[in-house]
């Protein structure tokens, strides 16, 4: 064989590679957006829940206890149409989790409110689907991490990691 036969052999290999490798990482980050929906429908129960129970309406009252919760779920909402916004990205990725971490922990803190005269701080229907909803955030986010975590590997895979850089791909953030 001739040279050039063997050069435009290498250069098509070469093409037919970077394509599979393109198409392949393409497939990785739509999963971990898929994942980043399911996450996102699942915090927003958390949204739902509190306005259910704290309906903004002029005059209406939110204890002192809830007040750190009810204000910390209206910033979820606007980390969450962030995090949508640029998706995969490391720094709304980690604001967003440091902020579902605060809810988990204020709910916590409210669950382990004793009971008062008035009755318990905390209503046993709102208890339940909390409970319920929070089970669903921690397996959306472990399947959302698990998957960047795939995609982040196959970004530093050689020879993957010589072409992501040209084909503008970056490490994704996890939850």
């Amino acid at each position: 064989m001739s040279a050039s036969v063997l050069i435009w052999l290498l250069i098509a290999t070469t093409v037919f590679w970077c394509v599979g490798l393109y198409n392949r990482l393409m497939r990785l980050r739509a999963r971990g957006l898929d994942a980043l929906g399911s996450v996102e429908k699942n915090l927003r129960t958390y949204i739902s829940l509190i306005d259910a129970q704290f309906p903004v309406e002029e005059g209406s009252y939110v204890p002192l206890e809830w007040a750190r919760m009810v204000a910390a779920v209206k910033v979820l909402d606007a980390q969450v149409k962030t995090a949508r916004s640029a998706p995969l990205q490391a720094a709304p990725l980690q604001a967003l989790a440091q902020t579902v971490d605060a809810i988990e922990s204020e709910w916590v803190q409210l669950r382990e409110q004793p009971a008062d005269l008035a009755g318990p701080a905390m209503p046993e229907a709102m208890q339940k689907l909390w409970d319920e909803a929070e089970s669903k955030v921690r397996t959306a986010r472990g399947g959302f991490n698990q998957i960047v975590d795939r995609y982040n590997e196959a970004l530093t895979q050689f020879p993957a990691s010589l072409a992501v850089n040209v084909m503008g791909f970056k490490q994704a953030g996890k939850l």
